[in-house]
């Protein structure tokens, strides 16, 4: 395939599939671990929220390392696919440990074990997110199918995320949580891996790219580092992640204890995720018109309006509650499909200026930012929870209530108007890219 041409819809639906199950364990872990952990394990907010800091210090080397490994594999099937085959099965079997310790552990035995499984369970997943994204990166070198690619991944870890949400309504609704995760992670995980292994299965890599990997870890971690685009970019997903984790991490708690409605959680998911999924047409659309840059910005400007408007939720607000999150899932598309394309974008920067192709490195790097971002408002949370005074499966005082309101509400907004300004001098444009293709195409035609 040349630089302009489309990838065939069959091969893009093939790469999109594994998604789903990636999703699904994902997902199930943002938006659920939190208070799992601190409601049904019975493990104090600080705690909990330390654990999933301090596991994010291995991801600091694994990370990379999974990055510049993957980038330098040399194999008849590729670069990339013996990691994806190898990994999903132990991303399941950490799951299932993480989310269902022994019952008969508990005081420092529990967080031992719960600190050992996340950790587990974030390295398997990081040997396959590193080079699934990798893998996304170089199947096509077209500016705007990068972001159609990217659309249609979106779209089928949707199916996955649906699912995550009838997996949040038993658990929520089970007479016995702890019983009930362990069938929901076997089960899930059991459909997540075979996804997971399934559509990989079916990709095949540029032959080309497979001698391109870089030849020297300390030159590759320094083209990475002095990459301009990739610190900005890399900067602006953190603060855009930090803002939607905060969906995970507290969006329970203030459909309990704000609206006054626990079961309302599942339902304020799925308006979430349609809405995302509903505008990633769209958003594909736009772009090609508009501009990735543009574009992104305009769904961050709607994802802070919407946070912002949260904190005038009050009792019984269901409905309003609702409408704030269907805001925020009609701007969620924009890290997931227009900032991934446009890492895509500066692959080629940096192949352009290093002529080594290290889409994994890359992506290791918004990797961390992911997991740092999560991990910090993580402990951010947990430790603001205890500081306005919650006490896990009791009554909250009113002064508590408007403090979870208001870190809802404030803490989302805040990162993502930080995004906004540090996107808005992003340099690498449509037209700034297909100069960098133009000369990377002249250079391996010669």
């Amino acid at each position: 395939m040349s630089s302009e041409e489309s990838l065939p819809r069959r091969m893009a639906m093939a790469y999109a599939l594994p998604s789903a199950g990636l999703m699904w364990t994902q997902i199930l872990f943002t938006n659920y671990f939190f208070k799992y952990s601190v409601d049904v394990l019975l493990i104090a907010p600080a705690t909990i929220g330390t654990i999933l800091l301090v596991t994010r210090l291995w991801d600091a080397v694994s990370d990379p390392a999974v990055g510049y490994l993957t980038d330098g594999t040399r194999s008849s099937a590729g670069r990339r696919r013996p990691w994806l085959l190898g990994s999903a099965l132990p991303v399941a079997l950490a799951s299932l440990a993480m989310w269902s310790p022994p019952g008969s552990l508990s005081g420092t035995e529990l967080m031992l074990w719960m600190f050992v499984a996340v950790a587990l369970w974030e390295t398997a997943m990081t040997t396959f997110f590193v080079p699934y994204m990798a893998l996304g990166a170089e199947i096509t070198m077209a500016h705007h199918d990068r972001t159609r690619i990217a659309g249609y991944r979106h779209i089928l870890g949707g199916l996955g995320q649906f699912s995550v949400i009838g997996s949040v309504y038993l658990l929520t609704h089970a007479e016995s949580p702890r019983d009930v995760a362990f069938w929901v992670v076997l089960v899930g995980g059991g459909v997540a891996t075979s996804l997971m292994m399934g559509g990989v299965w079916f990709v095949r890599e540029r032959a080309s790219h497979r001698t391109r990997g870089a030849r020297k870890p300390t030159g590759a971690f320094r083209d990475v580092i002095g990459n301009r685009h990739l610190r900005r970019l890399v900067t602006i997903y953190f603060f855009e992640i930090s803002a939607v984790a905060a969906i995970g991490l507290l969006a329970s708690f203030v459909c309990e204890y704000v609206v006054g409605n626990e079961g309302l959680f599942p339902l304020l998911l799925l308006v979430f995720q349609i809405a995302s999924y509903v505008s990633t047409p769209l958003v594909v659309r736009l772009s090609r018109g508009l501009g990735k840059k543009r574009v992104w910005m305009a769904c961050m400007s709607l994802q802070a309006c919407g946070f912002a408007a949260t904190a005038a939720a009050g009792a019984g607000d269901e409905f309003y509650l609702l409408a704030c999150m269907a805001l925020v899932g009609l701007g969620a598309t924009g890290s997931m499909v227009l900032g991934m394309s446009i890492m895509a974008d500066v692959v080629d920067y940096d192949e352009l200026r290093s002529g080594e192709r290290k889409e994994a490195l890359h992506y290791a790097a918004i990797n961390i930012a992911r997991k740092v971002s999560f991990a910090s408002v993580s402990a951010l949370v947990g430790l603001a929870m205890e500081s306005i005074g919650f006490e896990p499966n009791a009554h909250q005082t009113p002064e508590t209530v408007a403090g979870l309101s208001a870190l809802f509400a404030g803490i989302p907004a805040v990162a993502l108007v930080v995004g906004i300004v540090l996107l808005v001098p992003f340099g690498l444009t449509e037209s700034e890219h297909a100069k960098v293709r133009a000369e990377l195409d002249a250079r391996h035609a010669d």
